[in-house]
């Protein structure tokens, strides 16, 4: 990976959203933090599971001095006229869940490369439920293998106005050398691997 954080610069319209949030996340969710925020002076992609619309920000917020780009999906992005302008300025990189492309890929890939960092929610879809886990997709380790960045795990707790929001973020890692040839169950059994380290976050009852 050629890339280094200090080329990823945050413009002057996604400083003044990241203002605009951390205004927001600071008067409403409030969040509380478990676990030791890693620095991030290397490309990272924080693998995260997904209980609601506000995960992604709340994880922003935290890190609000680095570009950081969450994959979403891209029929929230195309959904009306504000969405399609408003997810690219937050620098959201979109993913086609309803088609297989490796468009989001090839653009996460690039981003990692020029020292920016991915969010990226294995599930593929929100946890309504907000108990456990959703199977994880191995989209997820195919991006850590062929980028060779380092993965940190965060577990987001299910969130309700008035209390505080709850995330958990885990040590970083990286996945072992992918084989020659067929990766199909290699992929896999990184995937249980980083789902395992997500699970590890959940708190206890």
């Amino acid at each position: 990976m050629s890339g280094t954080v200090k080329e990823a610069h945050l413009g002057g319209a996604a400083r003044f959203l990241r203002g605009f949030a951390w205004c927001l996340v600071h008067t409403v969710q409030r969040p509380v933090i478990s676990g030791v925020r890693p620095p991030l002076d290397e490309p990272t992609i924080f693998a995260c599971s997904h209980v609601g619309l506000m995960d992604p920000v709340i994880l922003m917020v935290a890190y609000i001095r680095h570009m950081i780009r969450p994959l979403v999906a891209k029929d929230y992005v195309e959904k009306n006229g504000f969405t399609r302008r408003f997810y690219p300025l937050a620098q959201c990189i979109p993913i086609d869940r309803r088609n297989v492309s490796t468009k989001w890929l090839e653009d996460a890939l690039a981003a990692l490369a020029k020292g920016e960092h991915i969010i990226i929610y294995p599930e593929g879809k929100r946890n309504k439920s907000g108990e456990g886990l959703l199977p994880f997709h191995s989209g997820v380790a195919l991006l850590a293998a062929k980028s060779g960045a380092r993965i940190v795990p965060v577990y987001n707790s299910m969130w309700h106005f008035p209390h505080r929001y709850r995330l958990a973020i885990g040590e970083p890692f990286r996945l072992e050398t992918p084989p020659e040839g067929d990766l199909s169950e290699w992929l896999k059994e990184q995937t249980a691997l980083i789902q395992d380290k997500v699970a590890a976050l959940i708190p206890a009852r």
